[in-house]
């Protein structure tokens, strides 16, 4: 009986201490947790039952009790204390990742710590853990162990040796750092982001969406280009060729206003360059700055897109080797030229700024205007910027842009076929007023001061008629007529603005 007693009284004991130690160790664990910000997994809570397990033991070694000399006793301990020992290395770890990664590393030096090197150092801890176990609780011989895992190795190594070849090539790649997570790279014939560097291999993203898996050996036996390092700006190159006809000088001017109003190009000089004299044109180098990768084949496109219409309203071709036929159009046959010509007279004639002028002179200014194109996107005119011509949409569509006092655009207008802009420049040599920008390929009629003049010098009575539409352009956008006033003053206030209209035209068309 009293045996018994005893047996039941040891069985107590030991649950009493060992659960006292597994609520001791959650009750450190927690503030830990809380302050520290070191994570308890459930690794923490196989490692505080571990602990229980082995100091009850101790107790109930310490208190004589039964059954310690027996084999299976034995076994148990040193499975206990093995399973331990491991589980500490993970709490170790742990605490290490918390404090030496995150805190002292990428928190006070702003240092990111591949994920290699981590799971590198807790693979090191682990492997100590279990050869402390090896010697200590088993009492093996480290020399013959290691003699034996060195033939292992060996034979692995011939085994494994491409995939150790991209292991040790993973870690010279996290310790040499050609890239990082987040860098635009081109490796052998990928272009892609680098989503992930692991122990065998790196992961790109490429411009499809797609995600391809190289091996880091692979990457270390290749030249590889960073496009984000040391900074996200690199530079994108195009070539075209412009007739030998056009000056180089003007195809430059042509081709840098070109590459400066492309969405995605920096606001950063482009660099035109003469490559050399071809069979058939003059082969030119277009070079400038982007600091989106990912886009850079959308804003080359763009670029190259842009330089087209460009060349095109220059009235510079682009031509290429091949056999001009020339063929006899027969009388009365209507060109498309000249159906958009006889479109932009019946647009001109029904304008208001215009009624002044007789048929003649409507044709004379039709034919004396220039066709322009425009791409969707390109920027027609810009406020603020000097001016001398009115437009008029033949086809296509525009916004008017103008800026908020907060700062940004904002679309006052959508123009359509039949609408014109630029009426204030060509009359009076204002700057522009506002942007106005293509929202589709767009044919417009620019008439200039060139094609104006003439007219204006022959018939002075048509600029007076002139001035008196403007003056009433500018009353009506002033808001004088809602005001409602008397007769006589609402005809001395366009008298007034009528005079100082026509001796803006006469001074700005020497008349």
């Amino acid at each position: 009986m009293n045996g018994a007693w005893s047996h039941i009284e040891n069985a107590l004991i030991n649950a009493c201490v060992a659960a006292a130690t597994y609520l001791l160790l959650l009750a450190l664990g927690h503030p830990v947790k809380n302050r520290l910000r070191v994570p308890l997994t459930f690794t923490f809570h196989i490692f505080a039952l571990l602990s229980a397990a082995l100091i009850a033991g101790f107790v109930h070694a310490a208190r004589g009790g039964p059954y310690l000399d027996l084999p299976w006793m034995v076994s148990l301990h040193q499975f206990l204390v093995g399973a331990w020992a491991v589980f500490l290395a993970l709490q170790v770890n742990r605490v290490l990742a918390r404090f030496l990664w995150q805190f002292a590393l990428e928190e006070k030096r702003r240092v990111k710590v591949p994920k290699l090197l981590r799971d590198l150092a807790k693979t090191l801890l682990l492997l100590a853990a279990i050869l402390c176990v090896m010697k200590f609780v088993y009492g093996h011989e480290l020399g013959a162990l290691i003699t034996a895992s060195g033939v292992v190795a060996i034979v692995l190594g011939f085994a494994l040796q491409n995939l150790l070849g991209d292991v040790v090539a993973g870690i010279a790649l996290n310790l040499e750092k050609p890239f990082v997570v987040g860098d635009w790279i081109h490796v052998g014939d990928t272009d892609g982001e680098v989503i992930e560097i692991n122990w065998r291999a790196t992961r790109l993203r490429t411009r499809d969406d797609n995600y391809r898996i190289i091996p880091n050996g692979n990457i270390t036996k290749q030249d590889i280009t960073n496009f984000y390092y040391p900074t996200h700006v690199n530079a994108l190159k195009c070539s075209v060729g412009v007739e030998y006809g056009a000056a180089p000088n003007d195809v430059k001017n042509v081709l840098r206003q070109a590459v400066r109003r492309t969405t995605g190009v920096l606001p950063r000089e482009p660099r035109i360059r003469l490559k050399h004299f071809g069979d058939s044109a003059i082969n030119y180098e277009i070079k400038f700055w982007i600091d989106n990768r990912e886009a850079s084949d959308d804003v080359l496109s763009d670029v190259m897109s842009n330089v087209w219409y460009a060349l095109r309203r220059a009235r510079m071709s682009i031509p290429f080797p091949i056999r001009d036929v020339f063929m006899h159009q027969a009388a009365g046959a209507e060109t498309v030229e000249q159906r958009r010509r006889a479109d932009a007279e019946r647009a001109l004639r029904a304008l208001e700024l215009f009624k002044p002028l007789d048929n003649d002179h409507i044709a004379t200014l039709a034919s004396r205007g220039r066709l322009i194109r425009f791409g969707r996107g390109e920027t027609v005119i810009s406020k603020g910027d000097a001016g001398d011509s009115l437009f008029l949409i033949v086809s296509g569509h525009a916004s008017v842009k103008l800026v908020r006092e907060g700062g940004g655009e904002v679309t006052a207008g959508t123009l359509k076929p039949g609408d014109t802009f630029g009426e204030m420049s060509l009359l009076t040599g204002a700057p522009r007023n506002a942007t106005v920008v293509a929202d589709s390929d767009t044919r417009l009629l620019e008439i200039g001061k060139d094609a104006l003049g003439p007219i204006l010098e022959e018939n002075p009575a048509v600029a007076e008629a002139l001035s008196r539409l403007v003056a009433d352009r500018q009353l009506a956008t002033e808001g004088f007529f809602k005001q409602q006033p008397p007769p006589a003053e609402a005809a001395a206030t366009r008298a007034r603005y009528a005079t100082t209209a026509l001796r803006g035209i006469r001074d700005f068309f020497r008349i």
